[in-house]
């Protein structure tokens, strides 16, 4: 357990002071610092670590760990991951909002840390966020909080 909670402290360590943009790249580095690791167990401490990629001008996408993400979003570059937001359709309680491949699960995250007492959770898949909105939430209502929040999508959704 304890070559665990440090491979996962230098795992943290290399994020904060290095743009890393795939897995090969920080396994190298953890294996510099003495952590033999799979690709397997390296996915698992990045889910663990709640690691997301973020857009980056020199490198394409680095990971960012999401601690370190901003908890409210007011003045978003147009890297943002909600630039990425192309429509929003609702069934009932259930909002899929789309978005370009691969930054789903940062968008989900953005929602999920508004904490909105309106949205029960969010699952993200590849280009995909599917948003389980409490019932008593109408698809205008909830359109309308979105933007409030997030005014990024106001052109978008």
């Amino acid at each position: 357990m304890k070559e665990k909670v440090d491979r996962h402290k230098a795992i943290q360590e290399i994020l904060g002071s290095s743009k890393i943009s795939n897995q090969e790249e920080l396994r190298s580095m953890l294996q510099d610092r003495g952590f033999a690791t799979t690709q397997a167990t390296l996915s698992r401490d990045l889910s663990a670590l709640k690691v997301i990629k973020i857009p980056d001008d020199e490198k394409g996408h680095i990971y960012s760990i999401t601690n370190e993400l901003p908890t409210h979003y007011t003045h978003l570059e147009e890297s943002s991951p909600l630039h990425t937001c192309r429509s929003i359709t609702f069934s009932h309680n259930l909002a899929v909002l789309k978005c370009m491949p691969s930054y789903a699960p940062s968008i989900a995250l953005i929602i999920d840390r508004y904490g909105l007492s309106e949205v029960i959770g969010t699952i993200a898949g590849d280009d995909t966020v599917l948003i389980i909105m409490a019932e008593s939430v109408s698809s205008e209502q909830f359109r309308d909080l979105l933007i409030s929040r997030l005014p990024e999508l106001r052109s978008r959704i």
